[in-house]
């Protein structure tokens, strides 16, 4: 019975290993490599489970579990879920820099790109713009809807794709020749209908270098940038805190790279002080924007969230209000959601904004009324 019994599972443990993986209808892989900033391989796998609950096929040699999608930003129609995740991720290798960027505060652009070819899109961190070709100093920027006509991404894939990157601005990335990059294609058991594949690099922090006699409060730095309106820089917001008078406010820059390491929240009723402002704003940028100027009467706030050891992170005033001589800033503050893609590079990200009047406090709050770290009142100067 003894002998028996071994004979009958050595069998069946040779044939599940020479069982091969049958994977879902209509099975496509498409897979874009990431480098730079972010070195990571995220690849969507579409297929049909033909009625069934689960499916399987080989990534990179190893087995992995199809199901039905889940909830997830880099989730795309007609895409299952690789081992419960929306994608199937590994990291990529290491490659040697293929991209510097500079921008200027008249919304020009210095573009040195180490590749044969290739399309440069840049973010702000709201909207993108793809830069005129051939690098170079002077390039200008057209508004376009994402990474959408980048590399072989389906409108889906790069829709999404730009969503992650685009909260981590300013930001650039590069279009790179996929079958000059160190990582193999991806290999894939059964052979899939189609195959595509989109190398990228990613450089983050972009850097703005000031030209002489420019504020940036009054100029549109890129052509991905919304028209001014509420929120956005140029534009003005008088949404607030439900007590209280509300405040029209400015949003004057932001940015992911102050020199700021710890949160705080500084107040300028001053030209000199809101210089000082834009100097620990812009304090790890080559060269500083001059300031806009205050106007008489006027209030500017920072707010700095301190260091941060990813992109992804950022902060934007959505609401002010007034009482009893008391400023109350709301703050919206983002963090990167688990599984996210983000940046591999330290940032410090904050905000400056304007408003009419002057006050005896100002307080930065979050959405639920809770004083944002380092608010402290905020230093008054």
């Amino acid at each position: 019975m003894k002998t028996s019994l071994t004979a009958a599972l050595l069998l069946g443990a040779g044939l599940l290993a020479g069982c091969s993986m049958t994977g879902p209808g209509n099975l496509r892989v498409h897979e874009v490599l990431l480098y730079g900033g972010t070195q990571e391989r995220i690849a969507w796998v579409y297929g049909d489970l033909r009625g069934s609950a689960q499916s399987s096929v080989k990534l990179g040699n190893t087995a992995a579990e199809l199901r039905a999608q889940v909830p997830d930003p880099l989730a795309v129609a007609g895409t299952l879920s690789v081992n419960g995740r929306a994608t199937y991720r590994l990291p990529t290798a290491a490659v040697t820099p293929k991209l510097a960027v500079t921008r200027d505060t008249q919304g020009l652009f210095n573009v040195t790109l180490n590749e044969a070819s290739g399309t440069v899109y840049f973010t702000d961190g709201r909207g993108w713009s793809r830069l005129s070709a051939p690098a170079g100093p002077g390039l200008r920027g057209t508004a376009v809807a994402g990474l959408r006509g980048a590399g072989n991404l389906t409108d889906a894939e790069a829709d999404a794709l730009s969503a992650a990157l685009v909260s981590q601005g300013p930001l650039a990335v590069a279009v790179l020749n996929e079958a000059g990059v160190p990582d193999a294609p991806l290999t894939v058991e059964p052979t899939p209908a189609e195959y595509r594949r989109t190398a990228l690099y990613v450089l983050p922090n972009v850097r703005t270098v000031a030209l002489p006699g420019t504020a940036t409060g009054t100029v549109t730095i890129t052509p991905g940038t919304p028209t001014p309106g509420a929120g956005q820089p140029g534009g003005t917001q008088t949404q607030g805190q439900a007590q209280g008078t509300r405040v029209t406010f400015t949003e004057l820059a932001s940015g992911t790279n102050a020199a700021a390491t710890t949160p705080a929240v500084q107040v300028a009723t001053t030209q000199s002080a809101l210089s000082a402002l834009y100097n620990l704003a812009y304090g790890r940028q080559t060269g500083v924007p001059a300031a806009p100027s205050l106007g008489a009467g006027g209030t500017a706030v920072g707010v700095f969230l301190g260091q941060r050891p990813t992109g992804g992170y950022g902060v934007r005033v959505v609401g002010a209000s007034s009482q009893n001589g008391v400023l109350t800033l709301t703050a919206e503050v983002r963090s990167p959601g688990e599984g996210s893609i983000t940046t591999q590079a330290l940032t410090s990200p904050w905000t400056i904004v304007r408003v009419p009047g002057t006050y005896r406090e100002v307080r930065v709050v979050d959405a639920q009324g809770r004083p944002l770290p380092g608010a402290g009142g905020g230093q008054i100067r």
